[in-house]
Formats: C-alpha cells, sequence, structure tokens
C-alpha cells in the first residue's frame, strides 16, 4: 500500500509542469491543460565569419533569449549590433545573454561592431507566418571601429 502511495506522488509531482522546447525553439511551459510560450530560448555562435541562431527564427511580440556560447566566438565576434533589432551588446564570460522583445517581422542583420561577422535571423509575424520584409544588407568592410566599435582590431 504504501509504495503504490509513494509511485502515484511521484508520477503527480514530475507531472504537474515542465518546461520543454517547443516551436522554433520557444520555451512551452506545459501541464495537462495550458501551454503557454514565456520567451524564445536562442543560442549563437560564430562558424567561420557567420553567426549561427539556433534556432534561426522566433515570433514577434514574444520575448526573447539568445544565449552567446562565447566558446565559440572569437574576437570582435562577441560584439554585435542589429540596429533594427536594437541591440548592441558585448558578450563576455559573466554576461553572455541578451534579451530584447522584436516588435516587427522580417529577416533582419546582425553584424559585429567591426562588420568582419554577420548573420541574418528571422522574426515571424505573431501568428508564425514568414513577412516578406528584408532589411537592406550592412555595408561590407573590415575596418576597425565600423559602426561604432570600439572592441579593437584583432582581439
Amino acid at each position: 500500500m504504501i509504495f503504490i502511495v509513494l509511485v502515484l506522488a511521484g508520477f503527480f509531482l514530475n507531472s504537474e509542469s515542465s518546461i520543454v522546447s517547443g516551436v522554433n525553439g520557444a520555451l512551452v511551459k506545459t501541464n495537462t491543460n495550458t501551454v503557454s510560450d514565456d520567451v524564445q530560448i536562442v543560442k549563437m555562435y560564430v562558424e567561420g565569419s557567420q553567426y549561427v541562431f539556433e534556432p534561426s527564427s522566433v515570433k514577434k511580440d514574444v520575448p526573447v533569449r539568445l544565449e552567446a556560447d562565447i566558446s565559440r566566438m572569437p574576437g570582435c565576434s562577441k560584439s554585435v549590433i542589429s540596429s533594427e533589432l536594437n541591440i548592441k551588446k558585448t558578450f563576455n564570460s559573466v554576461d553572455n545573454t541578451l534579451e530584447f522583445t522584436p516588435n516587427k517581422a522580417g529577416t533582419f542583420y546582425i553584424a559585429c561592431s567591426m562588420n568582419m561577422y554577420k548573420g541574418t535571423f528571422a522574426v515571424l509575424e505573431s501568428d508564425g507566418s514568414k513577412s516578406n520584409y528584408v532589411q537592406t544588407p550592412l555595408s561590407s568592410g573590415m575596418t576597425c571601429g565600423a559602426n561604432g566599435g570600439g572592441c579593437g582590431c584583432g582581439g
């Protein structure tokens, strides 16, 4: 009898609610009756000279937490800028996250402050549909301090 009570108690304690990765990496809090988007978690790192975002798209009007794997981000790639997403951040070992809420849908460019590392990030409409808007590409170049840099050369 005690064994059955312990098994049932364990089942109910473990099934009350949990957080799982949902569509497009959104955190989805689940229990038997509700599903709600809280925060969309996006992992970020560099391959070659490109930023990689996993997942590569999020939904508009839902908070995003960008988590940078700085062990895979050399030099100035740790200093990111996206004018249309209103992002300007330098990641470090103590602070490797950035939180923002995208308020418009489309494809947006993100670059390092020296414009050497680049990537694109898609923000879907609230209903999950893709927007036709594409931000004008950033100019190319590899100059120290471009776009208000300050991360330093060769660092």
